[in-house]
């Protein structure tokens, strides 16, 4: 037998029904001990499951895949696009991450990706459905006092509704008949000439959960400007309301507007030692570090910025002057007791109402008080991982991401009727197309002075919107101009620019590169409102369509490149030569190639032979233009 599906499904009764060997690309019409299962046809295949009695509800259907082992090259595991290349060694995921949970603290893609030995996706399956806690568990090959692979199966298990929190009641209970609706895809690559490099994967998958559930982003142009923060490259204590104004004054000569003042800025932050106590909550700037912030927001708006405030609007630590008032709508144990996160901060209950209005009433604030032009909400993944049971508070939704959802969803609804063109940043583990309509960019969190994750992890974003950003790009003074070019193509390679420095310690070469690239990418900021798309297995060359031609950056070893239209080349290697040809349909036997370096000053210029293979020299982090004649 070759792939085929198992479907459990559970009752709130206890009892669970089993459908065996569901084979893609079938009709089915199945009926089994008082359940109802209909599976359709067609990709992404719908699977309805309804229980006979109306007073039965279904609290979890478990989809178990069977596809026969093969060597791979490696897998994506479901996630938020964080963690996935800790397990992505097919010996590790076999080993080490057999067992995976979607919760509100860590938002998972439910699809696993297996690429081949060509490194392209060779199979790529999960459920598309609404948001909810998900658990994942890799049932064969076994790992225990051996790696058993006798069976010759890959079979890996995608439960949709937890122990803890079940299918949301909203959905196990929409219809009159209690049925409820998943769609299955699977895509199966072996042997096909289709080649789809993984991020393709994903946002294929993605497009699936848009059209189905009707997902949108919110498209604010702002948010695409190049972004400075105070993040990263300062402890949050040394933050100060000059270092601030200064940094803008300096940025915005060079292309970046969007100015996010980060954690610490109302008092000790998270990057503290664990014996500083926490005042986070009240949400009141530190007067030693920002003595007005309401002329601080000015400062910044004079000089030509956007000023943005960090927030994590559910948090709040005992020290904070507004805990007793909130301390009923926290998280709590059945006792009553607030449950304290690893970060020392207790968190506002999601599935409660009130507690909801807080947070929004929280971040509406920024705007009435002090005119912030956007908000970083940030920590939603910092949230106990346990079932709220605060007898001091009503739950009016059965499941803590359904009550994110709508968290979010208030926010955005309040602030945006404020301000229209409100720029909000949200983190990846709070990411996917059902989280990313509440905000305008998303981003690839915390990659400090590792800019290969925060590229994959940035990428993995790129899948599903073209906002994304990565977690603030350090540059030190003693970078050379070509280094520090590179690391901001590779940046723009995946996303937004996003850059946290002292700019009065860069150089005035490494002042003119920045200032170059962030003019160009503005000049071609339409470009990069769509997606980037892969041209090979490990996205070290990707494009993005223009309307008249094309951008395609280098990032990490690039490789040849094959063209069929006008091209600009971005080169974020450390390569001197550019192997390329063109596949034109027209006419057009020559091409005109100019070359410039990282300062944006032409080094060459000569006609090529088009459809033949031409090494083309160019400049570390420098660009070439490519015109068809």
């Amino acid at each position: 037998m070759g792939d085929y599906l198992k479907i459990a499904v559970q009752l709130q009764s206890g009892k669970q029904v089993v459908f065996e060997d569901i084979v893609f690309s079938e009709n089915y019409f199945l009926e089994s001990d008082g359940i109802l299962l209909k599976v359709g046809s067609e990709m992404p295949y719908p699977v309805e499951a309804r229980p006979l009695d109306n007073s039965e509800t279904i609290t979890s259907l478990e989809f178990t895949f069977y596809t026969e082992i093969r060597n791979y090259h490696s897998v994506i595991v479901p996630d938020s696009g964080r963690w996935f290349f800790n397990s992505s060694k097919i010996v590790t995921f076999w080993r080490s991450f057999r067992e995976l949970e979607t919760g509100v603290d860590d938002t998972k893609l439910p699809l696993y990706i297996f690429t081949g030995r060509d490194r392209n996706t060779a199979l790529a399956a999960g459920i598309i459905g609404e948001n909810y806690e998900t658990s994942y568990q890799l049932v064969e090959p076994e790992s225990n006092r051996a790696l058993n692979v006798h069976t010759g199966h890959i079979a890996f298990r995608i439960k949709r509704g937890t122990d803890q929190y079940p299918i949301p009641q909203r959905i196990a209970q929409q219809y009159d008949d209690r049925s409820v609706t998943e769609y299955v895809y699977y895509n199966q690559f072996a042997g096909s000439d289709h080649a789809q490099p993984w991020v393709m994967s994903i946002r294929d998958f993605s497009n699936y959960q848009r059209s189905l559930y009707l997902l949108q982003d919110v498209e604010v142009e702002a948010s695409m400007l190049p972004i400075w923060c105070t993040w990263a490259d300062w402890h949050s204590n040394d933050i100060t309301s000059d270092i601030i104004v200064d940094n803008v004054k300096i940025g915005t000569e060079l292309g970046i507007y969007n100015y996010i003042i980060d954690d610490g800025w109302f008092g000790p932050g998270l990057d503290n030692d664990y014996s500083v106590n926490l005042n986070i909550g009240d949400w009141e700037p530190d007067p030693h570090k920002i003595p007005d912030m309401v002329a601080l927001v000015n400062d910044i708006k004079e000089h030509g910025g956007k000023p943005i405030i960090w927030c994590a609007p559910h948090a709040v630590a005992a020290g904070a002057k507004c805990y007793p008032e909130r301390e009923r709508l926290l998280i709590a144990e059945e006792s009553g007791k607030p449950i304290i996160n690893p970060t020392q901060f207790y968190s506002l209950c999601f599935m409660n109402e009130e507690a909801r209005d807080t947070m929004a009433d929280i971040c509406v604030k920024f705007i009435e008080k002090w005119d912030f032009d956007g908000a970083k909400y940030d920590l939603f993944n910092w949230v106990p991982n346990v079932k709220c049971n605060n007898p001091n508070h009503h739950h009016d939704v059965t499941t803590m991401l359904e009550g994110l959802e709508m968290t979010l969803a208030l926010i955005e609804e309040r602030t945006r009727k404020l301000k229209p063109e409100y720029i909000v940043e949200l983190k990846q583990n709070y990411g996917t197309p059902f989280f990313s309509r509440y905000g305008t960019m998303m981003r690839a969190g915390d990659g400090p002075f590792d800019p290969e994750s925060n590229f994959l992890r940035t990428l993995f974003i790129q899948g599903y919107t073209p906002y994304a950003l990565n977690d603030y790009q350090i540059i030190k003074g003693s970078e050379t101009p070509e280094d520090t070019a590179v690391a901001i193509i590779k940046m723009l390679a995946a996303g937004i620019p996003a850059y946290s420095m002292d700019f009065k310690k860069l150089s005035v070469e490494q002042l003119d590169v920045i200032r170059l690239l962030n003019e160009w990418y503005i000049k071609h900021l339409n470009i990069f409102k769509q997606h980037r798309i892969p041209l090979d297995p490990d996205s070290a060359i990707l494009k993005a369509e223009g309307p008249n031609f094309d951008i395609v950056f280098m990032v990490n070893g690039g490789g040849p490149l094959e063209i069929a239209r006008d091209t600009i080349v971005v080169n974020g290697t450390y390569s001197s030569q550019l192997f390329v040809r063109s596949n034109c349909s027209e006419k057009s036997e020559q091409m005109s190639i100019t070359v410039a370096d990282c300062f944006g000053k032409e080094v060459d210029s000569q006609i090529y032979i088009a459809h033949a293979w031409n090494a083309v020299p160019m400049s570390v982090g420098g660009i070439v233009k490519i015109t068809h004649i």
